[in-house]
């Protein structure tokens, strides 16, 4: 299957992943309802003769209400038969009800609902998360309390003041929801009834788990930051933190968060925070974007980055700009939809990178259709079209989204530990390497050898004996500095000390040996003598052990991924899978077996030996270009 292919299926698969997630909530919603069954009310009327009550299931008021426009029936002692109604839904529906857009509703208004049938003790009534100021009054005795409204002005919080009631199956009860608002167009959330005992636990847990998820943020917002600092290839990206930061934001301005930051929010109107909430998507979902390209290495086009600022822009001030009576949970809705081709478009290309084999794609793919689908779930919860407290999915997906991060960090910091770890070995071999070499080729009989050669020049050939007693010691200093030598050297000083000791051998052997250069690339560099012992092995026990002598030629040359050295002799060679002389002596002893293990550890190089015997020997390294 070709990349292109397995990406758009991975992306499929991914939009579907992240459209079930966000389905979850309605599904669990109807099987809520349908598990309890939950009435719908008609006409104002809501029947709880067949519902199935429970202590730990709330029960949420959907059906249809009566609606009395510009009105609070009771505090202002108004009769309800000298007023118009409208029918009015619960939950609200995006697509019947876009009509009501353009409805101006005032500030105040009242809904009215009959219960019939209902049995329940230690009960409250409440709007879960409704950003707008309300009473909530049963048969006319206020039952429940948010935010303040009087002649004044409308402050809106998410806290409520609830009195504990009783219903008797034998009687029917009245419920009148006073609403006032700022900006909101009315009640858009559908109000409900459970047992006292249950709404405090549930609202403490969830309470408790957004903080802990916003801890959790904060503390690896510090950790990525100083990682970003410090530790560059952890992430390669200066947005990570930026995204944790915003990330934290919406969480605390949103639902619990604004309950359990109020000290922080008490001058704020939770209403005024709509448009702060709103934008906080556009803000996510664009830092997102600049975060994954850059550490995925995406090539994103400028102009898609400036495209969504300007929107974002552009929507900001339009949407300051738009009259009080539009600020309805259908805009906020089409602001978050209107987001959706950026996560198609960084959906892409993540499962992009995914069918690109690119490290960590599949751990950033699903941090962000957690981030995705959470938005989309809180935005449909807190504008009224989910009949479930779904509060809790936002910070539950944030979490899946911190620990597939999580996950990378461990997994990179893990590599970097192990890679020190393995650095600090190949250091001791290394060391060690360097050592068994120097002894290998500073042996006793070439030191004899060699002197002894000095000694016949001096009295023969004094220029000669000079230059044996320079390149001698430019051999030994060679041998000496590798003993310290950690880091790779230029080739071309390798070569000068493969000469040196070339110069002291053929002094020895006079015409019997021939060692020829062909140098065409020389910028790059290869462990300290990794080409000299080849060169030793070649001429020691390949074209000496040849009564007629021969030939090493030592080339280099370049590929287009890799830096070639060759280094071929045409003296006796040997079997590939017998290297063993006559004498005993193992032709991959000490020098080539160690030579080609450093080669590989330090410079990722491939070490290749040809052999025939009675036609030589070819040794080929291959150094990668990459950096790894």
């Amino acid at each position: 299957m070709s990349t292109r292919k397995k990406a758009n299926l991975l992306l499929i698969l991914a939009v579907l992943t992240a459209l079930a997630v966000i389905a979850a909530p309605f599904i669990f919603a109807d099987f809520n309802a349908s598990r309890t069954n939950s009435p719908k009310a008609q006409n104002g009327i809501s029947d709880f003769s067949s519902a199935l009550i429970s202590a730990k299931t709330p029960f949420y008021l959907s059906g249809e209400w009566l609606e009395y426009q510009e009105s609070h029936i009771i505090t202002d002692g108004l009769k309800k038969e000298s007023l118009n109604s409208n029918a009015y839904s619960l939950p609200v529906n995006f697509f019947s009800s876009f009509e009501d857009i353009s409805t101006p509703l005032g500030d105040k208004s009242s809904y009215v609902l009959t219960l019939r049938n209902l049995e329940m003790e230690n009960a409250v009534i409440y709007i879960p998360h409704f950003a707008g100021s309300y009473k909530i009054f049963v048969n006319g005795v206020l039952a429940s309390q948010s935010g303040e409204y009087n002649s004044v002005g409308t402050k809106a919080n998410l806290s409520a003041d609830t009195k504990i009631l009783n219903f008797s199956k034998n009687s029917a009860y009245e419920i009148v929801i006073e609403v006032s608002c700022n900006y909101m167009p009315g009640l858009y959330m559908t109000p409900a009834i459970a047992d006292a005992d249950y709404v405090s636990f549930r609202s403490d847990l969830a309470a408790a788990l957004r903080n802990m998820i916003l801890g959790a943020v904060a503390f690896c917002t510090v950790l990525f930051f100083a990682y970003s600092v410090t530790k560059r290839k952890i992430f390669h990206s200066k947005w990570l933190p930026v995204l944790f930061l915003v990330i934290m934001l919406r969480l605390a301005i949103s639902n619990e968060g604004y309950s359990t930051f109020s000290f922080i929010f008490s001058k704020l109107d939770y209403e005024q925070l709509t448009l702060l909430i709103c934008s906080s998507t556009f803000i996510v979902k664009l830092v997102s974007l600049l975060f994954y390209t850059e550490t995925l290495d995406i090539k994103l086009s400028q102009s898609l980055s400036a495209v969504f600022c300007a929107l974002f822009l552009l929507f900001t001030a339009v949407y300051c700009a738009l009259p009080k009576t539009v600020y309805t949970p259908f805009y906020n809705i089409i602001v978050q939809l209107a987001t959706l081709p950026l996560d198609i478009i960084l959906l892409g290309y993540l499962t992009n990178s995914i069918a690109r084999k690119v490290p960590y794609a599949a751990f950033y793919t699903v941090g962000y259709i957690a981030i995705f689908s959470g938005l989309f779930i809180d935005c449909f919860y807190t504008n009224g079209l989910i009949a479930y407290n779904a509060s809790f999915y936002l910070p539950i997906l944030f979490a899946f989204f911190v620990v597939s991060f999580s996950a990378v960090f461990i997994k990179q910091i893990s590599q970097i530990y192990n890679a020190a770890l393995k650095a600090a070995e190949l250091d001791k071999q290394l060391s060690d390497a360097n050592m068994a070499i120097m002894v290998s080729q500073i042996q006793p009989h070439f030191l004899y050898n060699a002197l002894n050669t000095i000694k016949y020049l001096i009295k023969r050939d004094p220029k000669k004996a000079e230059k044996a007693i320079v390149s001698f010691s430019y051999y030994l200093r060679g041998n000496m500095d590798s003993l310290t030598q950690k880091a790779p050297i230029p080739f071309s000083e390798e070569i000068e000390h493969v000469k040196h000791y070339s110069d002291i051998e053929l002094l020895r052997f006079g015409d019997r040996i021939n060692v020829e250069y062909d140098i065409k690339c020389d910028s790059f560099s290869v462990p300290a003598l990794s080409i000299q012992p080849i060169v030793e092995n070649a001429i020691k026990h390949g074209i000496t052990k040849n009564l007629d002598g021969g030939t090493v030629k030592i080339s280099s040359f370049e590929e287009e991924n890799c830096y070639c050295v060759k280094i071929d002799d045409n003296g006796v060679g040997f079997d590939i899978d017998n290297p063993v002389y006559a004498d005993g002596i193992n032709r991959t002893h000490i020098g080539l077996s160690n030579v080609a293990g450093r080669l590989k550890s330090i410079s990722n190089a491939d070490f290749e030996i040809k052999s025939r015997e009675g036609e030589g020997t070819q040794v080929t390294i291959k150094i990668p270009k990459s950096k790894d």
